[in-house]
């Protein structure tokens, strides 16, 4: 692995120094156990010593640092790399002619690039190389070896976050160096070919791995378990042979990694590998074969908990794992095979909630904790490859994994994926109610009509989707605009669709779920006539919903005091009096007392929430959007620790609907995080909101709320408000998530 490297280059410079000089016989086993590829016994000699809390000198936990990064173990990998910093800035940071201090930087910034977070990676490659910039060969033995490291890994993470210029002038860095006699040739080059690969120039990346000294030779190869080495070039070859059209080679590449004995360990390409054969089994016309490998490349990724994508990401290939969903969704889809397609639909959609939610570390209800924490125990950790001298780990993790369904299953939905059968989503549809379930597989879209007896699959021409949508939410934005798109919109998502039922459940994919689809349609003949409309992040979710919930008061938070009178919202004020006395038992809290805190305090107790604050979507870095209440801010990922029993939580501010969505659909925001906090239904806005027409509604829809569903009840304040302000920006940002009743 690109990581092992550098670890090896270490070893063999130690062990050769070993030869001339009294060294610890514990020294010398660590690095014979890493040239080996021995992580674990690493891990094993290691760990237990700081679990004792005993002093492992910076040599040796370099050594525990690298088995981890290996074994892709990053729960382990951070703290150690912080430990190993520590005490080097502390003062032990030499070993045998090495300056260790760059070591931790760049093991994290390899870390970053494999759980897709380029932004990171660059910051710690760019600590690795001023480091490195202050020394000299004389100083540090390791010294190219770091450099290539440093340089690899900043080189892919520039050319990921399109700085080409920069991640070209790292290829230049790379070539300028010497080789001499020295070992380091597989490293460099390997190191160069990455960056290509990250800049999607495939013919230069094939040239660098096709170097005589990418590769190890003669005595060389003895020193090494090139295992970890072969893998990911001949991944490269043959990704690069792809790319280029030379289909033919790429072909025999791919089978003979998949006759690989040990490519299961290598997990972050396992999955590209099956995907690539796939995709040459499709060109060649072998539906059997590539139905086959895209199956297993499903499986390899459900098996990995975290957003992980491993060797692919260090190497510059970031394969989006959604590709291997997308291929089998289309597959199916094509061969008439409709109920299977949705069910991959679902599972794909799973895929990419448990990615985003990985990094979140207090995820859970109290109540779900003590069973989330078998799941999370280090050696039932799927982000890690496991130890082959542990095999009944993951027939514990089977175990664990039934009693978190068993006990908590919508907690069990975000940490792992679901099995999913259409027929238990069918049976939560009502008999008036249809759910269309829209889906990208790449630039092909399709949508799954689904009733209790019926489930069809419609391919849409929808060209340019999503420039469509984006001017759509320009026009809504400017209520002096007319939304001429919505009309167009209709045509492409819903004309060619048998919608015969009064209910309609819309399940958005991509950029759909910034659609206000109620306004879609002309002025006089918009969706909201013909049908009462719910939101839904995806079919699931209707196994998890709860029934209405009967009795119980009312909390209201209005116009809390942010400090700045320009942050008032008096019509949002006017809003909650109001509803304090429509309302059931209210509790209102204005100004100052809307608190956040208020929220905490009251979670179980009442049947109704109604927040009317300013809020904010931080798209970036969705677990961080809130609402900005009185001494503080609820933010999303405090939403997954709350414990709601609530029937209906209204979030009466803007752009509370928003979603950070991708090619993934990684759909994590307000709404998500209320459903799964406990709150039945969530009533929420996709922009900023004109404040007193979001009181008329808000008044309305209250009014309209006994006797009537969720559903029915916004539909009719939606029309009242339209009679006075036709334009959508006035009535069309607002929408139910979760259940009907």
């Amino acid at each position: 692995m690109p990581g092992g490297f550098v670890l090896r280059t270490v070893c063999s410079a130690f062990l050769l120094l070993c030869l001339a000089r009294p060294v610890p016989a514990q020294d010398i086993k660590l690095a014979r156990m890493a040239q080996k590829q021995q992580h674990f016994e690493i891990i094993r000699t290691l760990q237990p010593r700081i679990d004792r809390q005993e002093a492992v000198p910076s040599a040796q936990l370099m050594f525990l640092a690298g088995a981890y990064s290996e074994t892709r173990n990053y729960s382990r990998l951070f703290p150690t790399c912080d430990r190993l910093q520590r005490q080097i800035e502390g003062g032990d940071a030499r070993m045998f002619g090495g300056d260790l201090s760059a070591l931790p930087h760049f093991m994290r910034a390899n870390a970053f690039l494999d759980l897709g977070d380029p932004e990171r990676a660059l910051m710690e490659a760019q600590a690795a190389d001023a480091i490195l910039a202050g020394q000299t060969s004389s100083a540090n033995a390791f010294l190219d070896a770091f450099h290539f490291e440093t340089w690899g890994a900043l080189g892919v993470a520039q050319a990921l976050l399109g700085h080409s210029g920069q991640a070209r002038a790292c290829v230049a860095r790379l070539e300028g160096v010497d080789l001499g006699a020295t070992l380091n040739g597989p490293q460099k080059f390997t190191a160069i070919a990455k960056i290509h690969m990250a800049l999607g120039d495939y013919a230069k990346a094939l040239e660098a791995v096709r170097n005589p000294r990418a590769e190890y030779h003669g005595l060389a190869s003895l020193l090494y378990d090139n295992t970890f080495q072969v893998i990911p070039l001949a991944y490269i070859q043959a990704r690069c042979q792809l790319e280029t059209g030379r289909v033919e080679e790429a072909r025999a590449g791919y089978d003979r990694l998949l006759r690989h004995p040990r490519l299961a360990e290598v997990g972050g390409l396992h999955w590209p590998v099956l995907l690539d054969r796939a995709r040459i089994a499709l060109r060649d016309g072998q539906d059997p074969l590539a139905e086959d490998l895209l199956r297993r490349s499903v499986e390899v990724v459900e098996r990995q908990r975290a957003s992980i994508g491993t060797e692919a990401g260090r190497i510059g290939f970031v394969g989006d794992k959604q590709a291997c969903y997308e291929e089998l969704v289309a597959l199916l889809a094509r061969l008439g095979r409709a109920r299977e397609a949705f069910e991959f639909v679902e599972r794909a959609k799973g895929r990419a909630l448990v990615d985003l939610l990985a990094s979140q570390k207090q995820l859970g209800r109290p109540g779900d904790q003590a069973v989330l924490a078998r799941l999370d125990s280090p050696g039932l950790d799927l982000r890690a490859i496991p130890d082959p001298a542990a095999p009944d780990s993951r027939g514990i993790l089977v175990a664990a994994r039934r009693e978190l369904q068993a006990r908590a299953p919508e907690l069990a939905s975000l940490v792992s994926v679901q099995d999913v059968r259409a027929g238990a989503i069918q049976a939560r549809l009502g008999t008036d109610e249809t759910l269309v379930e829209y889906y990208a597989a790449g630039p092909r879209w399709m949508a799954f009509v689904v009733t209790r007896t019926a489930l069809t699959a419609h391919a849409l021409e929808a060209p340019d989707l999503e420039a469509r949508v984006r001017e759509l939410r320009r026009t809504l934005a400017d209520p002096g605009r007319e939304p001429a798109q919505t009309r167009e919109l209709q045509r492409m998502l819903l004309d060619r669709l048998d919608l015969a039922t009064p209910r309609l459940t819309i399940v958005p994919h991509g950029v759909l779920h910034y659609v206000p689809f109620c306004a879609l349609g002309t002025r006089d003949a918009a969706l909201l006539d013909r049908f009462s409309l719910r939101i839904l992040p995806s079919a699931t979710l209707l196994t998890f919903l709860k029934p209405r919930k009967a009795g119980g008061g009312s909390l209201i938070l209005g116009n809390p005091d942010l400090g700045q009178a320009a942050l008032d919202l008096p019509f949002a004020q006017e809003e909650a009096e109001a509803l304090a006395r429509i309302l059931p038992e209210p509790s209102l809290r204005l100004r100052e007392a809307a608190t956040a805190g208020e929220v905490a305090k009251g979670a179980g107790r009442f049947r109704i929430i109604h927040l009317a604050a300013h809020g904010f979507f931080d798209d970036a870095h969705p677990l961080e959007s809130a609402l900005f209440l009185a001494r503080g801010a609820l933010k999303v990922a405090d939403l997954y620790r709350l414990d709601l029993d609530a029937d209906l939580v209204t979030l009466s501010a803007c752009e509370t609907a928003l979603s950070t969505v991708s090619r993934g659909d990684e759909v994590v925001g307000f709404t998500r995080g209320l459903l799964y906090a406990g709150s039945r239904s969530v009533l929420s806005s996709l922009w900023k909101v004109d404040d007193r027409c979001t009181r008329d509604l808000m008044v309305a829809f209250y009014r309209n709320l006994p006797g009537s569903t969720k559903t029915e009840a916004l539909r009719d304040a939606q029309r009242a408000v339209r009679a006075g302000h036709p334009h959508p920006y006035y009535w069309a940002a607002f929408r139910v998530t979760g259940n009907l009743e």
